[in-house]
């Protein structure tokens, strides 16, 4: 493998586009693999904007990875929605070679053994940033830029340090980490609140601001963690480990008041920051990865014996949101809160 990598982006949607997006401009060699109405405003440009910059990029784009032809330098970034990995998968290895580098830049911690049961080469990646796209030519990045990547299941090498120089020069805070996994980890506790923010309609900047959807958030995660860590699963790097995200301590500090803040409320939709599940239910679109992240939590709680009534009851309600075509904000947090508590006590 050469510095002269092709990046393959599977999948872009709004992260795919960010990560590619941004690679693209700083003078990577990118290519995306996308839904028809997203591979058309790829090819006539697409806007990336950040609190500090705005990207204007056009890329090659196709609508079918099977439509590619192989460069031997090529990586895949896979950006698919979890619940969408497998036929990406198996289409992926109908065109590329077992020898093919993959790395999975998705949430949840289920993509990378199906990757590694086709592919020799699987990485883990971890992006901490907030994606919104409600249209397809517009993606804004409202909060984050940390970014790590890491042989799958642990370890670093030479592709993993070239792909973090590659993601730095791209503006990214990245690092290649032999402990991508763990802070994989503990984003899924992060993002089993994707559910919650969906459920009630609150925006992330609304979601911090308010005192019951902090207690909502904290609660929602404790429990992520009671499990995970009855199982044994690490959710950090070790001490001292650089690391974007550190679970534990912000989850404790959703147990500080919130910052008085009068504006989230009224915030811009435009400059909102929305979880994705939101996006989704907005957009009408038919599948979450809720099952990859609340069901994370309840399979192995109902395994061990633990009882997830707050995840239980994010899944259930999310499920039948997404199967009756709702739109978020059916409950307010307090509401939300008062049933999973009914849940708990039956």
């Amino acid at each position: 493998m050469t510095n002269d990598i092709r990046y393959v982006v599977l999948g872009a949607g709004a992260i795919g586009c960010a990560v590619g997006g941004l690679l693209l401009d700083a003078g990577s060699r990118v290519a995306f693999v996308a839904r028809t109405a997203q591979a058309e405003a790829i090819r006539r440009g697409i806007v990336i904007k950040q609190p500090n910059r705005e990207v204007r990029v056009k890329g090659e784009a196709l609508t079918d990875i099977r439509q590619a032809e192989p460069e031997p330098d090529d990586v895949i970034l896979l950006a698919t929605k979890s619940q969408s990995t497998l036929a990406s998968l198996e289409e992926l290895s109908t065109v590329y070679p077992r020898s093919v580098p993959v790395v999975s830049l998705q949430n949840g911690v289920g993509n990378e053994p199906l990757a590694a049961a086709r592919f020799d080469n699987v990485y883990a990646g971890l992006v901490m940033l907030s994606a919104v796209q409600l249209e397809p030519e517009l993606i804004t990045l409202p909060m984050g830029d940390e970014v790590a990547v890491g042989l799958y299941p642990g370890g670093v090498d030479d592709l993993a340090r070239q792909m973090a120089a590659d993601l730095t020069r791209a503006g990214f805070d990245c690092i290649a980490s032999a402990y991508v996994m763990e802070m994989k980890w503990g984003k899924l506790v992060a993002n089993l609140n994707n559910a919650t923010h969906a459920i009630t309609g609150y925006w992330l900047e609304l979601g911090y601001a308010d005192r019951e959807m902090r207690r909502l958030m904290r609660e929602v995660r404790e429990e992520g963690l009671r499990v995970l860590d009855a199982a044994g699963i690490a959710v950090e790097p070790p001490a001292g480990e650089p690391s974007p995200i550190r679970i534990r301590e912000m989850t404790r500090a959703l147990d500080r008041p919130p910052k008085p803040d009068n504006e989230a409320a009224n915030l811009p939709e435009r400059d909102r920051t929305y979880a994705s599940m939101w996006q989704d239910l907005h957009l009408g679109r038919k599948s979450s990865e809720a099952e990859f992240l609340n069901g994370e939590i309840t399979g192995l709680g109902s395994r061990l014996s633990i009882p997830t009534p707050y995840n239980s009851t994010l899944l259930d309600i999310i499920n039948r949101m997404f199967d009756e075509g709702l739109k978020p904000g059916i409950y307010t947090p307090a509401e939300l809160r008062a049933l999973i508590i009914s849940r708990a006590d039956v």
